[in-house]
């Protein structure tokens, strides 16, 4: 075991040598000349802020073990490793909230309890907190980062995005929507999905109708949903200018307005004016009429033509497939949701459904319910995780367990390995309880804020900003934390839909004590004392656990840690199952750095304490910020695609 006081050497060294980000800062093109001599219009803005922030993926995964066989076994208790158990405690500095699981008619979530009615927090809660900072300290793939496909949402960005979705959708000036997007109808057979093409008229698959048709034709308003009130069969204005008045007067506009689908006949000459529009049988075509939504000074229903049997139907692929339904369930502002729905999921609109598509390398590439289609970007959140997957068992899957079909390096492993480190829940001894109810708003932005979760180095302009459809390499920034917040308070946003607000009851106050244990078994002393970094890395550091992060609930500094480990020899010996207590946690962390120090040595060029990613964890679990560096944008300066500084800026300006 190393002689040298990790707590001494290690930790003074971070703190009076404290890294100087400055530099590296002005080389990712934050800072330079250049920048000063752009229009403000058009300038990167880096002054976002945000609740979170991320510490960097590593260059590549450190492989602890190369196969299963290399592991220690679970047949039999080895007495040169370490086989015991570590009791922990934390005071929570601020108020706490981890949830029990809701039942289906309860809206308001209560604390977690154990069998024994005591408010507790799950030993899985915990574990999944210490194995996120293995992961970071350890050097592991990030596994559990979903491989989700995003769709754009900003179409009218200032950014690289609006001539992306220009490009791909290509349309040129003056050409219609119809003369670039198709119509269809999606079914689903088993599991699988399919689009079979409209029937073309005309060359079309749909036609783009203007909301005074079906009004002179008499379709009562208990059939379709109308944009507009019957005063628009009296506008008379001209020019764009007079439309947007009328569209944007609250009296003409139907505030009640739904999404809806209706099946139709309708008559069209070959110059495409219509005829005839009609819920009966007496038209010559079929088809649907249809419209998604109400928004802005919007004019246009669709007609969908009938369904072309005779056409060769498409599968959809399963990977925008699901990244279709997840847009469908996060999406909270979109009312009336159902309507998005994918035919045969509980609560859409039916079993075959019309919906608008564009053909890219003979397959459906993005589809939706409206011909302004909501396309997908090229590359999903793992295509941009570009850490090295080398072969073999890192450390996070050796300690906690693995399945051969994950997505880190154990996918190559031909068996699954179970977790030699296990939680007990963590007790509230003397919980101090909120009795009144609270709504915590919990949402915010997501990963296809792209100026937010992506890297972008180097940028100087808006235009050059990396999205998840820019060529080349386009990193995510890394495992994503919540700041610390110096001093929280409770509000709710009255601008806040109640739709987003999660309510809560039984919050436990803060300066309860809770108390657990993790055990574990044939640990060697690096593993060892990487599972103590994790758990607290230093006398400093601080963790956020529970709901209600982003708001600064949750922040506990972890204390009294006691390590008891088991001598091997006397159990079996002398039938003595007591452990010993162990003086040398900070031995067993300064071995675990010091066994990496070679392999950082080689790959970043440094020991392992100075690494960067390193770095960024110690600064993510000890700065307290203010509530106006954490909190979420508002939503007009969040449209203005302002870029997230790196941690490591925050960080420097921090301890100026």
């Amino acid at each position: 075991m190393a002689n040298n006081n990790f707590k001494n050497n290690n930790y003074n060294k971070y703190n009076n040598g404290k890294k100087n980000y400055n530099n590296k800062f002005k080389n990712n093109g934050y800072n330079n000349n250049k920048r000063q001599n752009n229009k403000a219009s058009t300038k990167a803005e880096f002054d976002a802020v945000a609740p979170y922030n991320f510490i960097r993926f590593p260059k590549e995964t450190f492989i602890r073990y190369e196969s299963v066989d290399d592991i220690p076994s679970f047949e039999r208790f080895d007495k040169d490793l370490n086989t015991g158990y570590i009791n922990y405690e934390f005071i929570n500095e601020t108020p706490i909230f981890v949830g029990s699981q809701k039942d289906k008619n309860e809206t308001v979530v209560d604390f977690f309890k154990n069998a024994n009615n005591q408010f507790c927090i799950p030993g899985s809660s915990i574990k999944g907190v210490i194995r996120k900072n293995t992961e970071v300290l350890g050097f592991g793939y990030p596994e559990f980062v979903e491989d989700n496909l995003y769709l754009y949402r900003k179409f009218a960005a200032a950014d690289t995005s609006k001539d992306q979705y220009k490009e791909v959708i290509s349309l040129k000036k003056g050409e219609s929507i119809d003369s670039v997007v198709s119509a269809g109808y999606i079914y689903k057979e088993g599991k699988e999905y399919y689009l079979q093409p409209a029937k073309k008229i005309n060359g079309k698959t749909f036609f783009a109708i203007s909301e005074t048709l079906p009004r002179k034709q008499h379709i009562p308003e208990n059939k379709i949903n109308y944009m507009y009130k019957k005063s628009l069969l009296d506008f008379n204005g001209k020019g764009l200018d007079a439309w947007n008045k009328f569209a944007n007067d609250k009296r003409n506009r139907n505030k009640y307005y739904e999404a809806y689908s209706v099946d139709i006949t309708f008559n069209v000459d070959s110059e495409n004016h219509f005829k005839k529009i009609s819920l009966g049988k007496d038209g010559i075509y079929k088809g649907v009429l249809c419209n998604s939504n109400s928004l802005g000074v919007k004019k246009k229903h669709y007609i969908v033509n009938e369904i072309d049997k005779n056409q060769k139907a498409y599968k959809l692929d399963d990977r925008e497939v699901l990244a279709y339904k997840n847009d469908c369930e996060t999406n909270k502002q979109r009312t009336n949701k159902e309507y998005y729905y994918l035919p045969g999921e509980k609560g859409s609109y039916g079993e075959v459904l019309p919906f608008f598509y564009k053909i890219e390398d003979g397959k459906v590439k993005y589809f939706g319910r409206s011909p302004y289609l909501r396309i997908f970007y090229k590359k999903s959140v793992r295509d941009c995780i570009l850490t090295k997957k080398n072969r073999g068992i890192d450390y996070p899957s050796a300690l906690y367990g693995y399945t051969k079909d994950g997505n880190g390096p154990t996918s190559t492993q031909e068996n699954n390995f179970k977790s030699r480190v296990s939680f007990s829940d963590a007790i509230c001894t003397n919980p101090k309880i909120i009795k009144e109810e609270r709504k915590l708003a919990l949402s915010g932005p997501k990963p296809t804020s792209y100026t937010m979760y992506l890297r972008q180095d180097g940028i100087e302009l808006k235009r050059e900003i990396d999205t998840y459809s820019t060529d080349g390499n386009v990193e995510v920034r890394g495992s994503k934390f919540y700041w610390l917040h110096k001093n929280p308070t409770y509000k709710v946003d009255p601008d806040v839909s109640e739709n987003i607000l999660t309510r809560v009851k039984n919050m436990v106050q803060k300066g309860s004590t809770f108390k657990g244990k993790i055990y574990f078994e044939n640990l060697t002393n690096d593993e060892l004392g990487l599972l103590l970094l994790s758990l607290n890395f230093d006398s400093e550091c601080k963790e956020n656990i529970g709901m209600g992060k982003p708001l600064g609930y949750g922040k506990i500094q972890i204390k009294n840690v006691e390590l008891n480990i088991e001598n091997i020899q006397d159990k079996f010996d002398s039938f003595d199952c007591n452990c010993v207590k162990s003086k040398n946690i900070e031995e067993y962390k300064a071995d675990y750095m010091d066994y990496m120090d070679s392999y950082t040595e080689k790959v970043y060029g440094k020991t392992y304490y100075n690494v960067d990613e390193i770095g960024d964890f110690i600064d993510s679990r000890k700065m307290e910020l203010e509530e106006k560096e954490v909190e979420y944008m508002p939503l007009k300066l969040f449209r203005k695609s302002k870029i997230l500084a790196e941690t490591y800026k925050i960080a420097d300006e921090y301890y100026k």
